[in-house]
């Protein structure tokens, strides 16, 4: 016990001298004490000096630290990998009740002695589940990071890991596990780690999307087992239907790896299924891992781009070949003095030199359209007719012209800028630009600046902005020409030049959902996954409501439709459908909302996911390499019952006892204030008794 003030324990020498001095003057000339016995005045006179000195030493707020320790007993915890691979084992009928009855027998065995706590993990993490090995993905840094965050600062004694060592998701365990200090882990491997006979499809890559008639590559990887100088055929099937096949022939080799490629033409729109499929050999150990299947969403995303320009120019001829590169945009070239209707279906439109040959019916007709215009602005385009087009500034600049280079701006939000784009523009040739400062009356998002030697302008070269007839985009110089016929000259390509004004066009490619009902949902789940979708309305004033009911019509791969109502949550809905099989569902939404009917419709898919079926063998060796960074041990699960006397030997496994200081001040003591008023309640019934009232 320790007593601390924050003024100085020498006040204790004036407090007792002006304890002593009231109580001496209180009690100097006091006539009835003469008369009563000299034990009364003594008794009198210390109750009083008491009493005034403990009141003044309560303004010296002094402290009282106590200190008491308490024991923590040591944690026990065991985790258990519970992802679906540990049934890919012969022995995987017995699994389970193996690791029921060694957990139990820790806890019968330890109960007393340690603090025991069963977890689980495998997609995730939590506690112990009487549903094990269910999990389709096998996150094992998800664990031990879970339980170096949960039990920080806590006495862990030991961690009891029990898995086959396979992980197809997050990074190595092994240094998650190091996370865990000065607790030994103690590894029990399950499964079997000799290689078995064997065709497995390793993975299959492909895009996600692929446009209409166009070619897209789905690459495969097979792994063979103990399967030498043997030959299988891998066959893409779409609806059931071999599309495509090839012959492998495994080596020599007790494994072995083969790469194949296939080219598949995209011929219908939506999502499609294609399946892998390994023809199967004698005596594989499973024929499961020889199948898979995945979806390709086929999407027709042809874009019109129509190109205005008042005379021919080789910027006009540079930016044509860059478009026309993308087979997904339809270029369009058109005179900037003659209109014509059909230009109207255009989704972006590209207006080189507006100045030039300039015409009020087009530039009228571009306005009341609301489309995306990117215009080329250089030196030919007048002040006046510059300051027409609503661009956000305003020129003062006359017919000189300057050459300026590019320089890529420090924060760029519209989209991501490649490496190759930031590095090599700066040493692109210059153009020219109309000499003279812009005045900005209106936000703009930068992209390019314009550069003076090693001085870098306010003046943007390239940039981006809105206004009420829509998103635009400007290039304010001329000469892109030069820079595609330095690259070339460089690099025999073009790709830098291309890749700059396909993004930045793209950016405005990029249609606005201006539609009152938005739904939201991922565009594939997996068969352990709950779906859930989620819907917007909103009114003319672009506020979200939830009066209108919205309706889901849900189609299932046997054509089966369902429908459904969304809920209200907040200020949107949601519409939970649960965990839904393997397969394509066509969705459709709609509401009525003053008479007016909206509409949106869409599909999404749900994947079967088989990859914790790739593994055949247990990964044993990872599960050494945890026990012995961490002091533990390895035990297979036949054996484990060698874990106990392990554990109980170990003298590092202790319960650990914590210094507990607690601060109080005196005047938080009740006790205190009552033994002040006792002395002045004794010092009071003393008088009283002998007559000093």
């Amino acid at each position: 016990m320790h007593l601390f003030s924050e003024y100085s324990f020498w006040w204790l020498i004036p407090f007792v001298l002006i304890s002593f001095l009231i109580t001496i003057f209180f009690y100097r000339k006091v006539e009835w004490l003469t008369a009563t016995p000299k034990w009364v005045k003594n008794a009198l006179i210390s109750l009083r000096f008491t009493s005034l000195l403990l009141i003044l030493l309560l303004l010296l707020e002094i402290l009282l630290e106590t200190i008491s320790y308490q024991e923590e007993k040591p944690i026990l915890l065991t985790l258990i990998d519970t992802s679906s691979s540990m049934k890919n084992y012969k022995d995987s009928a017995t699994i389970k009740k193996d690791i029921e009855n060694l957990t139990e027998k820790i806890n019968t065995k330890f109960s007393d002695k340690y603090a025991i706590n069963t977890l689980t993990v495998g997609e995730k993490f939590g506690k112990q589940n009487s549903e094990l090995f269910t999990e389709n993905q096998s996150n094992l840094q998800l664990g031990f990071e879970a339980i170096a965050n949960q039990y920080y600062n806590r006495n862990i004694g030991a961690v009891v890991f029990i898995s086959d060592g396979n992980y197809n998701q997050g990074v190595n365990p092994i240094y998650a596990a190091k996370n865990i200090p000065l607790a030994p882990i103690f590894t029990i491997g399950v499964g079997d780690t000799l290689p078995k006979k064997d065709q497995a499809i390793q993975n299959v890559s492909s895009n996600d999307f692929a446009f209409l008639h166009a070619k897209f590559p789905v690459e495969i990887d097979v792994e063979a087992v103990k399967l030498q100088n043997q030959s299988s055929t891998v066959s893409l099937l779409h609806k059931g239907k071999v599309i495509a096949s090839k012959k492998v022939t495994y080596s020599g080799k007790a494994i072995d790896h083969k790469h194949l490629t296939f080219e598949v033409d995209a011929n219908k729109i939506g999502f499609q299924q294609y399946t892998i499929q390994v023809s199967a050999l004698d005596k594989e150990y499973t024929y499961k891992n020889n199948v898979s299947s995945f979806y390709i969403e086929i999407i027709d995303n042809r874009n019109k781009v129509l190109f205005i320009a008042g005379a021919p120019h080789p910027d006009v001829t540079a930016l044509k070949t860059t478009l026309e590169k993308d087979e997904n945009i339809q270029v369009q070239i058109a005179n900037s003095t003659q209109w014509k209707d059909e230009y109207a279906s255009a989704d972006l439109i590209i207006w080189h030199e507006p100045g030039v040959d300039f015409s009020l019916n087009t530039f009228e007709k571009l306005k009341s359209l609301k489309k995306p215009i990117f215009f080329f602005i250089g030196p030919n385009t007048p002040t006046n007719i510059l300051n027409q087009l609503n661009l956000g500034f305003n020129s003062n600049s006359n017919k000189q012209t300057e050459e300026v280079q590019a320089s890529v701006a420090q924060n760029v939000h519209v989209f991501e800028m490649p490496t190759d784009i930031t590095r090599e523009i700066g040493f692109f040739p210059p153009v020219y630009v109309k000499y003279g400062d812009l005045n900005f009356t209106k936000d703009i998002d930068v992209l390019l600046y314009q550069k003076l030697g090693t001085i870098v302008k306010k003046e943007p070269l390239l940039f981006f902005g809105k206004r009420t007839e829509g998103n635009f985009g400007v290039f304010y110089g001329e000469g892109i020409w030069k820079w595609k016929f330095y690259e070339y000259s460089k690099s025999k390509d073009t790709k830098v030049v291309d890749q700059l004004f396909q993004k930045a066009f793209a950016y405005l490619l990029v249609k606005q959902n201006k539609s009152a009902l938005h739904i939201t949902l991922p565009k594939k789940f997996s068969t352990k996954e709950e779906v859930r979708i989620k819907a917007e309305f909103y009114n003319p004033s672009m506020e979200l409501i939830t009066s209108p009911s919205i309706q889901l019509e849900l189609t299932n791969e046997n054509k089966k439709k369902s429908n459904y109502q969304f809920g209200v949550t907040s200020n949107f809905y949601t519409l939970p459908l649960g965990m839904l099989k393997a397969g394509s569902y066509p969705w459709k939404a709609s509401t009525v909302f003053n008479g007016k009917k909206h509409q949106k419709q869409g599909t999404f898919i749900v994947e079967n996911q088989l990859i914790e079926q790739l593994d055949t063998k247990a990964n044993h060796l990872l599960l050494r390499q945890i026990a012995a960074n961490s002091n533990g041990k390895f035990f297979r699960l036949k054996n484990a019952e060698a874990l106990i006397p392990t554990i109980e030997a170990r003298e590092d496994i202790a319960s650990v006892s914590y210094e507990q200081k607690t601060t109080h001040n005196l005047l938080d003591y009740v006790w205190i204030l009552c033994v002040i008023l006792g002395l002045l309640g004794t010092e009071w019934f003393l008088k009283k008794w002998f007559g000093g009232y």
